[in-house]
C-alpha cells in the first residue's frame, strides 16, 4: 500500500458560528491524548495522529478502516483559512468543514463560503454546532456516543434537530447541494453528511472526524499520496523569530523539505531561488509554565502534511500566500521560476477599462478576482499589498467612471493614496469579501443612475406633449398653456415644433401647482411657459407638439437606452427630417 500522508482540512463558516469552539474542542481532545508526545505543534496547524483519531473514534471506524496516518487542521487567524492559501493548482485544504450554528442557520458568509468550497471542488462535511443550546438537551454525564446523546434528550429535541438541520439543508439545494444527517447517507458522492455538534461538550466530534477520514480515504486516494523526492509548501506569513531571524511559516503540502534543499519562492515582485538553512517548530510549553517565548526545535527534514517555520536566505522577501518548491535538479530552477510566476497571476485576463483588486495574499487575491469575475465586474489592475497613490492615479484614468474604484480584501489604505482624486475614484476596504462587493455594486449602481441623469441634461431627449383645450393662461410673450406629456419627456430650454416640422417655441419653464418643474414625464399635466408661441397664431389648444431633436442629438441618441415611446418619437423626428435630408442624423 503506497505511503499517504495526512489530509488538510480547513474550517469555514459565519462569524460566531462557533469554529474556533470547535477546533479548540478538536485541539483539546488530542492534549488529553496519553501516546507518546501528546500534541505535535505545527505552526498554523493542528495535527491529529492516526493514533488519536483511533481512539477518538473507536466504535465508529475500525483500525482497517484508518488508512491516512491523521489529520492536519489548518489553524490560521488573520488568513481566513481557505480562500486565501493556495498550493499549486487550487486551495490548500483537501477537506473542509462547514460550520452552520443550528439556531441562525445558513448565514451570509456560510453562502461565501460554500460558493469558495464548490468553485474549488472541496469534499466538505457540515458541522451543525451548539446544539446544546437546543431546548431539550440533557448533559451528558461524560464522552457519549452521538447517537445515545439523541436518545437522551428525547423526541422533543430530535424533533427541534431535525427542524434545524432540514432548515439547512433546504438552503444548500439553492446552492446547488444536496444535504442530509451523516448516518442517513448512503451515497457522499451525491449527499452531504450534516454531523450534529456540541463543541462544548464534545458531542458529535469523533463522529465529525470519523467522516472526514471517511471522506478522505474515499476521494482523495492520489492527492493523498506521497512523492518520493522533492516538496511543496504555501507561505503563509514572514516574521522573525528570536535566535534565528527571518523565517517564513509554511505548511508542506506535498512531498519533503531538507535543510540544504535549493528551492524556489514566489517574491514579491517575482520568483526567488534561495537554499533551506533551517526547519523549526516551536516546543509545547509545559502546564504552569510562566514563560511567554516560545522555544524552538531544529528540524532536518519535515514530511507532509505540517506546519512549520522555514529559514533561508532572502525569505523575507517571500510573498504570503505565494508557493514554495524543492528543485530535485538545478537545471529545471529556470522552469520552476516560471510555473511559479504562473501560478501568481490571479486574474488570467486584465481589462482595458475595470476595478483594481488588492488584497493580503495571493490566495486572497484569487478568490476577490473570481467572484468579481462571477458578478460580471472587469478587473483591470491586482495586486497584493496596501493600496497606495500610484494605484489610485492609473484608476483614475479608466474610460469607465463606473469602475473608478478600488476594491481592497483585509490591506490598508496608505494615508496619501486618495489626495485629489479622492472625487473620482471610490475605495472600499473590507475584511469580509462579500461586503467589499455589494458595498461596489451598490455604488456602481447609483453612479449608473447618476451618470444616465447627466447624459440626459446634455442631450435633447425625444418628447411629445399635447396642448390641452381649455387651459389657455396667457395668449403670448410668452404663451402659457396647459399641457399633457403624451410620450417621452420635456423640459425647460427645449424647442417645440409642429409635426410638419414648424417652430412654436422655446420651453422656458414648467409648473405643478406653483411649483416648478424640472422635467415632466409621460402622461404628465401641467402649465408650460413657451417664448415665442402665441395662441391663435403658432399654438392652438389641441395641437400635438414635438420636441425638436437637434441633428447631434439625433446621431447621439441612436445607442442610449430609451423607452418605446422616445424611440418611436425620435423615429418620426428622423422622417421629417430625412424628407428633406436624406442623411440627416447619420
Amino acid at each position: 500500500m503506497p505511503e499517504l500522508r495526512e489530509p488538510i482540512v480547513s474550517l469555514l463558516g459565519h462569524v460566531d458560528h462557533g469554529k474556533t469552539t470547535l477546533l479548540d474542542r478538536i485541539a483539546g481532545s488530542v492534549r488529553a491524548s496519553h501516546e507518546a508526545g501528546g500534541i505535535t505543534q505545527h505552526i498554523g496547524a493542528i495535527e491529529i495522529p492516526g493514533e488519536t483519531v483511533r481512539r477518538l473514534c473507536q466504535g465508529i471506524l475500525s483500525a482497517e478502516q484508518l488508512r491516512v496516518p491523521g489529520l492536519l487542521f489548518v489553524d490560521t487567524p488573520g488568513h481566513r483559512s481557505f480562500e486565501t492559501m493556495r498550493r499549486r493548482g487550487g486551495a490548500l485544504a483537501d477537506l473542509a468543514v462547514l460550520v452552520v450554528d443550528a439556531r441562525e442557520g445558513m448565514m451570509p458568509q456560510t453562502r461565501e463560503s460554500v460558493e469558495i468550497l464548490r468553485h474549488e471542488k472541496t469534499p466538505f462535511a457540515i458541522a451543525l454546532t451548539k446544539i446544546d443550546l437546543l431546548a431539550g438537551w440533557r448533559k451528558a454525564a461524560g464522552p457519549t456516543p452521538l447517537a445515545e446523546q439523541l436518545v437522551r434528550s428525547g423526541t422533543e429535541f430530535v424533533r427541534q434537530l431535525d427542524a434545524r438541520m432540514y432548515a439547512v439543508a433546504e438552503s444548500l439545494v439553492g446552492l446547488g447541494f444536496s444535504a442530509e444527517r451523516y448516518d442517513r447517507v448512503s451515497d457522499f458522492t451525491r449527499n452531504l453528511g450534516i454531523v450534529p455538534v456540541s463543541a462544548k461538550a464534545g458531542i458529535g466530534v469523533p463522529e465529525l472526524i470519523a467522516l472526514l477520514v471517511g471522506l478522505s480515504q474515499r476521494f482523495l486516494p492520489e492527492e493523498l499520496r506521497q512523492i518520493g523526492e522533492g516538496g511543496e509548501a504555501t507561505i503563509l506569513e514572514r516574521s522573525d523569530q528570536k535566535g534565528v531571524g527571518p523565517v517564513g511559516s509554511v505548511i508542506v503540502y506535498r512531498g519533503r523539505l531538507k535543510v540544504g534543499d535549493e528551492i524556489v519562492a514566489t517574491g514579491r515582485t517575482e520568483p526567488f531561488s534561495s537554499r533551506i538553512r533551517g526547519l523549526y517548530r516551536p516546543v509545547p510549553r509545559k502546564a504552569g509554565s510562566s514563560s511567554r517565548s516560545t522555544r524552538l526545535e531544529s528540524l532536518t527534514e519535515v514530511a507532509a502534511a505540517a506546519g512549520i517555520y522555514l529559514a533561508a536566505p532572502g525569505i523575507e522577501r517571500a510573498m504570503p500566500g505565494g508557493l514554495l518548491k524543492v528543485l530535485a535538479r538545478p537545471e529545471e530552477g529556470e522552469e520552476v521560476r516560471q510555473e511559479l510566476a504562473r501560478e501568481s497571476r490571479p486574474v488570467a485576463d486584465l481589462a482595458e477599462s475595470g476595478v483594481a483588486l488588492y488584497a493580503d495574499t495571493l490566495g486572497g487575491l484569487e478568490a476577490l478576482a473570481f467572484e468579481c469575475r462571477s458578478k460580471g465586474i472587469p478587473v483591470h489592475e491586482a495586486g497584493v499589498g496596501p493600496v497606495g497613490r500610484a494605484t489610485v492615479m492609473k484608476i483614475a484614468t479608466v474610460h469607465d467612471p463606473t469602475h473608478r474604484a478600488v476594491l481592497a480584501f483585509g490591506v490598508p489604505i496608505l494615508p496619501d493614496a486618495l489626495g485629489p482624486d479622492e472625487g473620482t475614484v471610490r475605495v472600499f476596504r473590507a475584511d469580509v469579501m462579500y461586503r467589499a462587493i455589494e458595498e461596489y455594486l451598490a455604488w456602481r449602481t447609483e453612479r449608473e443612475r447618476e451618470l444616465e441623469k447627466e447624459r440626459r441634461a446634455e442631450l435633447v431627449h425625444p418628447g411629445k406633449v399635447e396642448v390641452l383645450p381649455g387651459f389657455v393662461f396667457r395668449m403670448s410673450k410668452p404663451a402659457i398653456v396647459g399641457i399633457r406629456v403624451v410620450g417621452g419627456t420635456v423640459r425647460p430650454g427645449v424647442r417645440l415644433m409642429h409635426p410638419d416640422g414648424s417652430e412654436v417655441g422655446v420651453v422656458r419653464s414648467l409648473e405643478r401647482q406653483n411649483e416648478s418643474v424640472a422635467e415632466a414625464g409621460e402622461a404628465s399635466e401641467l402649465a408650460a411657459s413657451i417664448e415665442g408661441g402665441v395662441v391663435g397664431r403658432n399654438l392652438h389648444p389641441g395641437d400635438t407638439l414635438l420636441v425638436a431633436i437637434p441633428e447631434s442629438s439625433a446621431r447621439k441618441l441612436k445607442d442610449q437606452p430609451l423607452t418605446p415611446s422616445e424611440r418611436a418619437i425620435l423615429d418620426e423626428v428622423v422622417r421629417l427630417w430625412r424628407t428633406q435630408r436624406p442623411f440627416w442624423g447619420q
